[in-house]
């Protein structure tokens, strides 16, 4: 399963354990509306899986718009990998994962996360409001860019466009709301400073936020993550313009989550549904790990055995890479490969003791 962004509000999302699956958070659980959005299309051992989660897990963000564009056999895919996630959260509690300190860690390490996306889905339940004039003229101007799209397509089309640009503004006028409430000072001259090659100290605050601070150790970890390897980040950890980047987006979450705190959300159906959700995710990345962990053996002969099954993988210029330049690769790769296997007989064997309801009828509304 893989975690959709949402923008730049929702980008500043849940920062559970790396793992081989992730859950998807949809906004629009939680509330009563008459909308298809809140039908439950499937129950694991009693567990509900929501429209809104699905279409949000295929892409419409927010869940507000059908995901008229996805087949029905895309649908049926993103639900199985719904339903997987259920199986290994649940199988998760009942081994008592939640009451771990490596579970305690990721849930105060996604606080932040928690009350961002609660108050994004907040403003997105009572603001995403399209008027039948405005879909009509937007499906209207699909229809005339385009003869074969019949009127019902346009106006499902037309839907998902206009919810897609409230979102946007929603988001936009959140971002800028928080920075206001909360602005940050950011130290230019020290962001040059490393630029240039110069030393800074890990603590060093390259920003303030509020009370808090965001140090060059913190950006050095995140700009680390997004280029692993022992030399991937160099560049990174010297580039102005990539760190001023991460101060920024740091410094928004941070003006954000003391934003959110002040909207009266604590105790709310949002806390309390993006939270269940949050630890949901955390409760699959845990067991995930458990099931399908970094002790995985691939010998040389299964190595060579991939690379001459895939050897038009492996041509560069006319000539065929040498197995040496691509065997770390190839490693990684067959790893992997036995990991997603390990992980996917667990969950089968989970389906097998599991009580699963799909309602088929349901799907096309998604």
């Amino acid at each position: 399963m893989m975690t959709r962004g949402e923008g730049e509000v929702g980008n500043y999302r849940f920062g559970a354990a790396a793992a081989i699956l992730a859950v998807a958070v949809a906004f629009g659980g939680g509330c009563s509306t008459k909308d298809a959005k809140n039908e439950t299309v499937a129950t694991v051992n009693g567990d509900e899986v929501k429209v809104v989660e699905l279409r949000e897990f295929l892409g419409s963000r927010g869940g507000v718009a059908a995901a008229t564009n996805i087949p029905l056999e895309k649908k049926k895919e993103g639900l199985d990998r719904l339903v997987a996630g259920r199986l290994l959260a649940q199988d998760a509690r009942a081994k008592g994962m939640d009451n771990t300190d490596a579970f305690r860690t990721a849930l105060s390490g996604n606080e932040k996360g928690v009350w961002i996306n609660a108050l994004l889905r907040k403003e997105i339940a009572s603001k995403v409001k399209i008027k039948d004039s405005e879909l009509k003229d937007e499906a209207k101007k699909m229809r005339g860019t385009d003869n074969n799209l019949s009127e019902s397509d346009a106006a499902m089309r037309a839907g998902q466009a206009l919810a897609e640009r409230e979102i946007r503004k929603i988001e936009e006028d959140l971002i800028a709301a928080a920075r206001k409430d909360t602005p940050a000072a950011i130290d230019m001259e020290a962001i040059g400073k490393i630029g240039k090659g110069g030393k800074v100290a890990d603590d060093a605050a390259l920003a303030t936020v509020g009370g808090e601070k965001i140090t060059y150790g913190q950006v050095s970890k995140v700009l680390q993550a997004a280029a692993p390897g022992p030399h991937g980040a160099e560049g990174l950890l010297k580039n102005p313009i990539a760190i001023q980047r991460v101060v920024d987006r740091e410094a928004m979450g941070v003006a954000l989550y003391s934003y959110a705190k002040k909207q009266g959300l604590d105790g709310s159906e949002w806390i309390k549904s993006v939270r269940a959700e949050m630890e949901r995710a955390v409760l699959i990345n845990l067991l995930a790990e458990r099931v399908a962990g970094k002790d995985v053996s691939v010998t040389d002969k299964e190595i060579e055995g991939a690379y001459v099954e895939h050897g038009q993988m492996f041509v560069k210029d006319g000539k065929k890479i040498p197995l040496a330049q691509v065997k770390d690769q190839l490693r990684a790769f067959l790893e992997n490969a036995k990991r997603r296997k390990a992980l996917d007989e667990y969950v089968e064997a989970l389906r097998k003791k599991a009580k699963i309801t799909i309602t088929e009828g349901v799907l096309p509304k998604v």
